[in-house]
């Protein structure tokens, strides 16, 4: 993606115009009923996009390059039992749940609703397949024991009176938030193998969920 964005911006100067740059924090908050009451937890993530409008891109659907700087969510569900909530893609994701809170910007006019994004000022809820993936693990300690979690069936992983109660994200002023490696310190180890400790993904592995993830999948600074 860099390099096509590299390339990108050389055309640009070629043909008069260049990629446009826009980037926000982000903070995403889960809140989650337990039996012993309401918990919440949340991060904060750097978003930077470089939108290439028409002219100055390349063919076919690459336009738009995101790169992040932040942490997954990490939530203390109940004592000793972890609920995290992974980075993935989440730049484009405030805009497709709530495209009215942008003034009736088009989808396709994606250049303007970057642009506007910076500037919004309230939260949006996260719905359907709009949230975030959610993991857990049998043993905090033990990579291999990452477990996916069913966004609409928390009890089926914690316990009876578990549950999701709302995601939201909202812009805002705050500085990232790097503190995951006091819950997970094994993810410097880790890198740069997937969770199951393979180099690459493998569909022969014996921790299918492990090793789909790394990291990097929990923080964007393991191994800079």
């Amino acid at each position: 993606m860099r390099i096509t964005l590299l390339i990108a911006f050389l055309l640009g100067g070629l043909f008069g115009c260049g990629p446009e740059e826009y980037s926000w924090n982000q903070r995403m908050t889960l809140v989650v009923e337990t039996p012993n009451g309401i918990v919440t937890g949340s991060s904060v993530v750097e978003v930077n996009a470089t939108y290439c409008p028409d002219g100055c891109g390349l063919a076919g659907d690459i336009e738009v390059g995101y790169d992040y700087r932040g942490e997954a969510v990490a939530l203390e569900v109940l004592p000793g039992q972890w609920l995290f909530a992974l980075i993935d893609n989440p730049a484009e994701v405030m805009y497709r749940a709530s495209p009215d809170q942008f003034g009736g910007i088009p989808r396709h006019e994606r250049g303007e609703w970057l642009a506007a994004t910076p500037e919004q000022t309230e939260a949006v809820e996260l719905a359907g397949g709009l949230r975030p993936r959610l993991v857990t693990f049998g043993d905090i300690g033990e990579p291999v024991t990452v477990a996916s979690v069913d966004l609409d069936d928390l009890a089926a992983t914690f316990g009876a009176g578990v549950r999701l109660v709302e995601v939201t994200l909202e812009v805002v002023r705050d500085e990232v938030e790097l503190d995951i490696l006091s819950t997970l310190p094994w993810l410097e180890s880790a890198w740069p193998n997937r969770l199951d400790g393979q180099r690459f993904g493998s569909r022969d592995s014996d921790f299918p969920v492990a090793n789909t993830l790394s990291a990097n999948s929990f923080s964007t600074e393991i191994g800079q």
